[in-house]
Formats: structure tokens, sequence, C-alpha cells
């Protein structure tokens, strides 16, 4: 996440980031004004707060709940989901972090906590993603020194795996996975290889790496490297022929990072097997996926990620997009389908499968009521949210 960057441009420039972009947005502004808890589109089923971060007073996020809340992911595994989420002050750096990990054996309908994973002493801890090796579950974390800087430089990031046999109770230590300085985005197996895609610190370029086990990593080809368009969070989708397709944030100008003025886009590159290069034909422009998690249903891609409201203060929300187009190298176009509850700080989703044409998705946002900026957000408080899509609705 932009963190570091966010704060030295938002403090420090003339993007447009003043105090006074925290007044709330009128309902009437847009109808991209934060719904009700119980509003918004169809497909959204019984919305609400999972792990409530407004209001909590805890200061010792080592071991317990804090106010902000973000970065989720969901894993169903061994008959049961499992849900982890950064829990901190804010999203500023820092080794008073942890992440916490719950299960359930009742399809989302409630969630139990099975462990806290305190950051590593000294370094800051999150963007967490469950995966599988054999008969243990895995989680990859990313940890960095608690500065501030531009465009996440500096901050020497060490991407970090551990293991449970037991059902996510117990943990082995954190233990790098791959090189520093390069943050992995999300964990993907496909055709008995893991892969990753990974981008290196002061988000320059984008790299794939690739195991045989989920533990030891090796480095492969470049998949963008243009260090002017700032590059970050690169998603895998393995298409069933096994060309591989990768979508990236791509955070552009100093004036651009807040996703508020100037260009929203998108990149996009593709490779075959065994994935030696990467062909990059296109840019989506006119939106910028931040934080995405891809997933098919029904033999189409759908997108949870963060919107940006341009021109409209800073604001954001977590929508819903589906790519069409080719999904086989071809021409993709985007769609976005509809907007969850969230304001202020959001997105970062996880997504698990409950059967019957539904699927439990997760996420963050701050509080709808005040609906504040990004800026104001990463800095307050945020709550874990949950809702059942209802697939047959789209």
């Amino acid at each position: 996440m932009r963190l570091a960057a966010l704060l030295c441009v938002a403090a420090c420039s003339g993007s447009g980031a003043t105090p006074s972009a925290d007044a709330p947005v009128p309902d009437a502004a847009a109808p991209d004004a934060p719904p009700a808890a119980d509003a918004g589109p169809a497909f959204l089923v019984d919305p609400k707060i999972l792990v409530q971060g407004v209001g909590v007073t805890n200061t010792d996020c080592r071991t317990a709940v804090c106010g902000h809340n973000e970065n989720t992911d969901l894993l169903d595994f061994g008959g049961a989901i499992y849900l982890v989420h950064r829990t901190a002050l804010s999203q500023i750096l820092g080794p008073n972090s942890s992440l916490r990990v719950y299960r359930s054996t009742n399809g989302g309908q409630s969630f139990d906590l099975r462990a806290v994973l305190p950051a590593p002493e000294g370094r800051d801890l999150r963007d967490p993603c469950f995966y599988v090796i054999g008969d243990k579950l895995a989680l990859k974390g990313l940890t960095r020194l608690p500065v501030v800087s531009s465009r996440d430089s500096n901050v020497d990031t060490i991407t970090v795996g551990s293991t449970s046999d037991d059902g996510g109770m117990t943990w082995t230590p954190f233990a790098p996975l791959g090189p520093e300085t390069w943050s992995f985005w999300r964990v993907r197996q496909f055709g008995g290889t893991y892969y990753a895609g990974a981008y290196e610190d002061g988000d320059k370029s984008l790299k794939l790496f690739s195991s045989a086990d989920g533990l030891a990593w090796t480095a492969g080809a470049v998949i963008y490297g243009v260090a002017a368009d700032t590059p970050l969070e690169p998603e895998l989708v393995f298409m069933p022929s096994g060309r591989l397709l990768v979508f990236f944030r791509l955070d552009g100008t100093d004036d651009e990072l807040l996703g508020n003025v100037g260009r929203l886009r998108t990149g996009v590159c593709w490779a075959m097997p065994p994935y030696p290069s990467f062909d990059c034909p296109q840019i989506l422009d006119g939106v910028r996926l931040d934080g995405p998690v891809a997933f098919f249903h029904g033999g189409r891609l759908f997108v949870i990620a963060r919107k940006h409201l341009i021109e409209a203060a800073m604001r954001k929300r977590t929508a819903l997009y589906e790519l069409g187009g080719t999904l086989e190298g071809g021409h993709l176009t985007v769609a976005e389908l509809g907007v969850f509850p969230s304001a202020g700080d959001t997105a970062y989703a996880g997504v698990a499968d409950v059967g019957d044409d539904r699927l439990l998705a997760t996420w963050y946002s701050s509080n709808l009521l005040l609906d504040e900026s990004w800026f104001r957000g990463i800095l307050d408080a945020s709550d874990i949210w949950q809702t059942t899509l209802d697939m047959s609705r789209l």
C-alpha cells in the first residue's frame, strides 16, 4: 500500500490535498455517496460490520483489535472459511500492528478468533494473503521498516510466510519468502506451481516469482518495468489454457498519486507458459484498480477493488467490476457493477465460495457517516465488513 508516498504528497505537495477536502460530500452530489449498511446493489446480501474498529480505544495492537482495521483475505480450506486482516492505530508503518486469523465453520455466519500474529520486532506487518501448501494453511505477509518515504522507497520490504497444520491455531515463525525490497501481492497456484506477482520498493517495476513448494521462491521475468508509471499490486489470473493475465494499478505522477486528479489507469500484461516474458498491449483508462482481488464465477471474470471518485476531494469506494472482452490475450473491457458500503480508506477485499451461486466477501472501510477523504481515513478508525454476493443477480 502507498501510505508513505500518500503522506508525503498529501502533506507536502500542491496536489489538492488540503484540510478543507475533509468536508463531507453531500448525498446529492453523486450516486457514489456511501450507502447505508442495509442498502446497495441487489447482489449484496446482508452487508454488515464483522470486526468493529470505529469507537475502539485499545492502543495495544499486537494483542487486541485497535481502531484501524484493513487488508482482508478469505480462503475456503478444509471445510472451513478462514479470514485474516491487519489491525493497527492507523495505516502508518510500525511494529504496533498484527494480523488476526479467524475461522468460520458455518459458511461465514460467524467467525471465531484462532490466532493473533504480531509484527516482527521493529517492523510493520501488513497485506496478508492465504494459500495452501499440501495439507497446511499458509499465510503471506509484508514486513517493512517504520519509515515515511516517497513511493514506498527505503522501507526494506521483506515478504514473509508462515504455515499452520492445526486449523490456524498455531503458526510457524515468519520466514522470508523472497529477496529484500520485493513485495509479493497475491499467491496463486496453477499446474502444480506457486506464482506471485511482486512490486519493487519505490514502485519501480513488477516481476513474476515462482515456487515448487510455496516456501522457496525464484525470481522470473519482468512483468512491467516503466518506473515513471509507478506500477504496483500485480494481480495474477490464470486462464484455462494456461495463459496468464496480470493487471496492476498505475499510480503515475505525484499529482496523480491520490487518484483525485489526472489519469486513472490499470496496466494489462499477458504471458504464455512457462511465462518467460510478458506482452503489455493495453492500458485500461478511466479506472485504477487498487488492492484488487480477481475471481471467476460462471465463466465470467470479476474484480473487487478500490474506486476513485475523480475531483471528489479524495473520496474512495469499494466496488465490484467485471473484466470482459477476449480473456485469452485479446482486448479487455472493464465495467463497474456496483458499490459496496464504503468510504474513506477502503477496499482490499477477500472472496470465498459458499455454494448455491453465492460468494462471501470481506473488505474494510472508514466510518460511512463521516465519508472522510482517503488521506483522513488512513489515519482514522476503520471496520472490517462482510457481505454475501448473490451472483445469480449479476
